[in-house]
């Protein structure tokens, strides 16, 4: 459950991260080109066209995200050369933590290679920071949503089922942007 938790958490960021910098289509470009691997499912979309995520597929992703990442913030412009740096810094340890975190039992080495991990992370988190979910921002995204609830339940003339589709879909579209 920890290690879903950290997934999502990872990858809100790190498309974030793409979007800011304009590498989310190159990101979406390596994912859909991993070649096939024995014991590797290959992508069959986008990874921004996923919209629920199964077991297999996070073991997966964890197992290829540093290297998708690391080609899609290739080439940087000077200005983003110490932020990548730290991206992919606090990818790796992130996925070295996770991964030491499904060993079936636990030694003082691992504990202190994790609790390594999660120092080298604390030290290099600031560039996740700036993408953080606040309460503040949930709460004005629930209220926009009560109000966009509130104008449809107002609406005077009927919606035809085509047309209240199209509406819940550029919602959709909208929330996840």
């Amino acid at each position: 459950m920890v290690f879903l938790g950290l997934f999502k958490h990872m990858m809100n960021w790190i498309q974030a991260l793409l979007n800011k910098h304009g590498r989310l289509q190159a990101f979406d470009d390596v994912w859909k080109a991993l070649p096939p691997y024995p014991g590797f499912l290959v992508p069959k979309k986008a990874y921004c066209k996923v919209s629920q995520w199964q077991g297999k597929e996070v073991r997966n992703l964890v197992g290829c995200i540093l290297g998708v990442l690391a080609e899609a913030l290739r080439q940087p412009q000077s200005s983003q050369v110490i932020s990548f740096k730290h991206a992919l810094g606090c990818v790796r340890v992130l996925v070295d933590f996770s991964m030491m975190t499904q060993y079936r039992s636990q030694t003082s080495d691992t504990i202190a290679y994790m609790e390594h991990y999660l120092d080298q992370f604390h030290s290099i988190k600031g560039i996740i920071l700036e993408f953080r979910v606040t309460k503040r921002t949930l709460a004005k995204v629930d209220e926009q949503q009560r109000e966009i609830q509130h104008q449809r339940t107002h609406m005077s003339q009927p919606v035809a089922p085509s047309k209240r589709r199209r509406i819940y879909y550029n919602d959709c579209e909208e929330e996840h942007e």
